[in-house]
């Protein structure tokens, strides 16, 4: 697109005619005789002027430090200090979600990283709602991973049925299986801490408690990065108190157990497994299976028969932050940031 300012010659607005035309203008034969005599004097003087800018134009077409406006492509300004004004405004890109940002929404961190509970979770529907109906929904959660001989297995399942899980895993194995952790992550899956070793938490000391929850939760965004939202946590065999609800929360952890367990750390075979899920499952439910420390083989082979049960009864599995976000406990959101930063709530605050 041509440059505004620069427009073809040809276009030039053309000069108003003086008051004086020739359409109005009666000279007398004493003005005609003034300007006979004068005319040999303007001849020589427009002889002067057009000689005097032969020479400037030589001058300048021949300099380099100068181009002549209307010609060529101006790439050098008459006034070098001159700043030329944009054909058109700088276009603000609008600000949306970060990729980290991204990375965190459906894990329940939309509107910021929720407060922890002063309580533990066992199951999807916030108990302290009255009346609140749960969701037509399930979480499948693996404790115990990541392990190169469980979790590829379950994965690779996950991965391609489209089967939403969060894992909560243990710093000793994401620190000498990082690519796991993150696969799970590069997956969506959501990621919450158990351990960093799967000690019974209410037996350890205060720097017993600093070791698990501390290096557990630097190992990780080490891993993952520090931007990335990890805000849920489960205690080795759902072994709790009130003083490790207390330590949890100063790490911005909320704690979750679970109220529909597999039973496959007993290793009853893949049938009797996916019975015990099927036979436990119910809307809002949190089912326990494990991706480590053992061979979980069975497990993996159960999860074909869970999901063909889930779904004959009409339960969507989802990853844990949006079963609770639609049970109702506070804080959770899984939609995106609006243009104020802030996030459209899907979670009625409790009480």
């Amino acid at each position: 697109m041509r440059d505004p300012r620069y427009v073809d010659r040809d276009t030039w607005p053309q000069p108003a005619w003086d008051a004086r035309s020739v359409a109005t203008e009666t000279p007398t034969q004493p003005l005609r005789a003034a300007r006979a005599h004068r005319w040999p004097w303007f001849v020589l003087g427009m002889g002067i002027s057009l000689a005097t800018t032969l020479v400037l134009l030589v001058g300048l077409v021949q300099s380099d430090a100068v181009t002549l406006p209307f010609f060529g492509n101006n790439s050098t300004a008459l006034a070098p200090t001159a700043t030329l004004i944009p054909l058109t405004p700088t276009v603000v890109p609008t600000q949306g979600p970060t990729p980290a940002q991204l990375q965190n929404i459906a894990r329940g961190c939309g509107a910021g990283v929720p407060k922890p509970v002063p309580f533990f979770i066992p199951t999807g529907t916030n108990p302290n709602i009255a009346g609140k109906k749960a969701p037509n929904e399930i979480a499948l959660t693996f404790d115990d991973g990541p392990t190169p001989y469980s979790s590829p297995a379950i994965l690779d399942f996950l991965e391609k049925t489209h089967t939403p899980a969060t894992f909560f895993v243990e710093g000793s194995y994401a620190i000498n299986w990082p690519d796991l952790i993150k696969r799970e992550w590069a997956d969506g899956f959501a990621i919450g801490e158990h351990s960093w070793d799967h000690p019974d938490f209410t037996l350890q000391t205060e720097a017993g408690l600093v070791h698990q929850f501390g290096d557990t939760d630097a190992i990780l965004h080490k891993i993952l990065g520090k931007k990335a939202c990890l805000w849920l946590w489960r205690p080795p065999y759902g072994s709790v108190n009130r003083h490790i609800l207390n330590v949890s929360a100063t790490y911005g952890l909320t704690t979750v157990t679970w109220d529909d367990s597999s039973g496959d750390w007993l290793k009853p075979g893949a049938d009797k497994i996916a019975a015990a899920v099927l036979n436990q499952a119910h809307p809002g439910a949190i089912v326990l299976m494990h991706d480590g420390p053992a061979d979980r083989a069975e497990t993996a082979e159960a999860l074909p028969t869970i999901l063909a049960g889930l779904q004959a009864r009409g339960l969507k599995p989802v990853m844990l932050p949006q079963l609770l976000a639609d049970g109702g406990y506070p804080g959770i959101s899984t939609l995106p940031p609006t243009a104020d930063g802030a996030a459209t709530p899907t979670a009625t605050p409790g009480t």
